[in-house]
């Protein structure tokens, strides 16, 4: 009989986050993508925020009490926060006001009606990046993909792109040594094997949904983010209604 893979779920609490980050910071130097260079010693460390800014913003808050800055990109079109909204908003001034950095992750699938011109493609990109620039008061110096093995027609290996490092440019790939967290599972190694036995340098993506206070499975994982999320909007249409005086019709009955 066959038994089930390890997927790890230990690895994956703000406990095992602490470690992790006070382990790297033994062997590298933290620097942001706009001023990345080639020496051994650096560490590119950057989150992308497909979930849960509340989780995002929990994770910043580990890295600022370890005096560590990595870098938050944000989807603007998630379907799972409003990155404009008055709540997430708030979330991501929070991580900027630790000392983080602002990052675009931009989400090709959004533009997938149509097929769109590589000047196009710039032009969307460079508007997303003066979007959160405008909302935010920070600059964007850098940007992901969003599935970048999905949307690859909006792959490039250019180091710059619409005013902004590429952090899956060719120049990046080809220095550091990746490793990823997608899908609440690591990608080829884990983390804490590659930081045991260090390389020159080191690119680490983390998504903040997958980083919980217990150990559990990556579904279980998101359903504790949607379900948080659902319950704060029932709480603020509580809130709502009970600010300005209006009757609650249906809370009395117990019903969500």
């Amino acid at each position: 009989m066959t038994s089930e893979p390890d997927w790890h779920y230990a690895d994956f609490t703000e406990a095992s986050y602490r470690r992790l980050l006070h382990d790297a910071a033994v062997h590298y130097r933290f620097v942001a993508f706009t001023d990345v260079d080639a020496s051994d010693g650096v560490c590119l460390w950057r989150h992308d925020i497909d979930f849960s800014p509340h989780r995002a913003k929990r994770l910043a808050a580990i890295e600022a009490d370890l005096g560590v800055a990595t870098t938050y990109f944000v989807n603007i079109h998630s379907e799972f926060y409003s990155a404009l909204g008055e709540t997430s908003s708030q979330l991501i001034r929070d991580i900027l006001a630790m000392g983080h950095r602002l990052g675009l992750h931009f989400d090709a699938g959004f533009y997938a009606h149509r097929t769109w011109s590589a000047g196009e493609r710039e032009l969307l990109l460079r508007r997303e990046k003066e979007l959160l620039e405008s909302m935010f008061g920070a600059d964007v110096g850098c940007y992901s993909i969003h599935t970048p093995t999905v949307a690859t027609t909006w792959n490039s290996d250019d180091s710059i792109v619409a005013g902004m490092v590429n952090v899956y440019s060719r120049a990046i790939r080809n220095a550091f040594t990746y490793v990823s967290d997608s899908n609440g599972i690591w990608r080829d190694r884990r983390l804490a094997d590659v930081i045991a036995d260090p390389p020159p340098r080191l690119h680490v993506l983390t998504h903040p949904e997958w980083w919980t206070p217990d150990a559990m499975s990556p579904r279980d994982r998101i359903a504790r983010s949607i379900d948080g999320r659902a319950r704060a909007l029932h709480q603020a249409y509580d809130e709502f209604l009970a600010s300005y005086m209006r009757p609650n019709v249906g809370r009395e009955s117990g019903r969500r």
